[in-house]
């Protein structure tokens, strides 16, 4: 039981290179059409499949971020809910920047076609636009302090 628990062998997915299918590093052979595995090559397009994952989980988070700061910019107008929006709307409003130059920099020159890291380049690059202009041009002064 302690080996299959063991953070030593590590498995990953990739698609296979014959029929596409998710398939993992530990497979000899694909088990949908039965081709044969290259361990090396298997491994290489396990980590660009994980990279590829983790910069559309990124995309996503950016996303969830930016329609957030509509609902804190909402709080602020609440009795007793105010200083909680006004600190949620300017962590976020310098937050989503920082995290989309963070996107573009780890992941801006992936070249895939993958149509998942499509869509998530898509979600990045408007949230990128909106997050700027916003930071740009809304002022909120908290405690005297133009933010």
């Amino acid at each position: 039981m302690a080996q299959s628990l063991s953070l030593s062998s590590v498995v990953s997915v990739f698609p296979c290179p014959n029929c596409k299918e998710t398939i993992n590093t530990s497979m000899q052979q694909c088990s949908f059409c039965h081709t044969p595995i290259d361990r090396s090559a298997a491994e290489q397009s396990a980590a660009i499949t994980s990279t590829i994952s983790q910069a559309c989980s990124d995309a996503s988070y950016l996303k969830v971020m930016l329609g957030i700061l509509i609902p804190f910019g909402a709080l602020i107008f609440f009795p007793f809910l105010g200083l909680a929006g006004l600190i949620g709307f300017v962590f976020i409003k310098y937050a989503v920047p920082v995290m989309a130059i963070r996107w573009w920099v780890k992941y801006g020159r992936i070249k895939t076609t993958d149509p998942d890291f499509r869509r998530a380049r898509g979600i990045v690059i408007p949230v990128s636009a909106i997050s700027l202009i916003i930071l740009l041009f809304l002022r909120v002064t908290l405690f005297g302090m133009r933010l």
